[in-house]
């Protein structure tokens, strides 16, 4: 049976990562620098000190702690003005979770002042039994801390855990967890499946339900 789901927050969860592109992008404008899309999507998934040695390598100027600021500036100002979206599914398979006994566990690159508020904003704080934020453990994804270290918080083993992830980076580091992983493809497309990265593909977190109830029944 399956042990716990430890999910990915951005661009899974919330419909944040078109927010976060549009402020990397609305960042280029007022710092007159050019910011290529190969470069925002492989930032996607891992930590700030990943990112910074991805944008300061691509992009001349050393902007990258400017370009952030503004980027979490347009972000915070777009969600408080309109709401934070949340991805079609997520209540759902969070209550199937709830109906099965399968803890749910955040496993986010977010920084934990900034999850927790949208945990709370979306009216699931109090759905999950643990949360790990990439801050805190020592190697960003695509290492796999965070989700050994989400498993640990719930007292799981690994391979007995499923990882819920968009981003290619968030699926290697499940790989390298020994986790089960679906991915729900957001603005990355999902990685060839001859990659090995994830065990089943699905369009919403919806779709994920029945892929989860088939393995918890054949893991019983």
């Amino acid at each position: 049976m399956l042990q716990g789901a430890l999910f990915d927050m951005d661009g899974l969860m919330f419909d944040t990562e078109r927010i976060g592109r549009d402020g990397w992008l609305a960042a280029a404008r007022q710092l007159g620098i050019a910011i290529p899309g190969t470069v925002i999507a492989a930032m996607r998934g891992t930590g700030t000190d990943a990112c910074r040695a991805l944008f300061n390598a691509a992009i001349p100027g050393a902007h990258y702690d400017e370009a952030h600021a503004l980027r979490l500036r347009y972000a915070d100002e777009v969600i408080r003005r309109e709401g934070l979206p949340v991805k079609p599914g997520l209540y759902e398979l969070l209550d199937w979770l709830g109906a099965q006994g399968i803890p749910a566990v955040l496993a986010t690159s977010t920084r934990r002042e900034t999850a927790l508020a949208y945990l709370e904003a979306a009216g699931v704080a109090d759905r999950f039994a643990a949360a790990v934020f990439g801050p805190e453990v020592r190697r960003p994804k695509p290492a796999p801390d965070v989700f050994l270290a989400a498993a640990a918080a719930i007292g799981a083993a690994p391979a007995a855990c499923v990882v819920l992830e968009d981003s290619p980076n968030g699926l290697k580091a499940a790989r390298a967890a020994g986790c089960k992983a679906v991915v729900v493809p957001d603005l990355t497309p999902a990685p060839p499946r001859a990659e090995g990265l994830w065990d089943a593909c699905v369009p919403t977190l919806r779709d994920a339900v029945p892929v989860l109830a088939q393995w918890h029944a054949a893991a019983r």
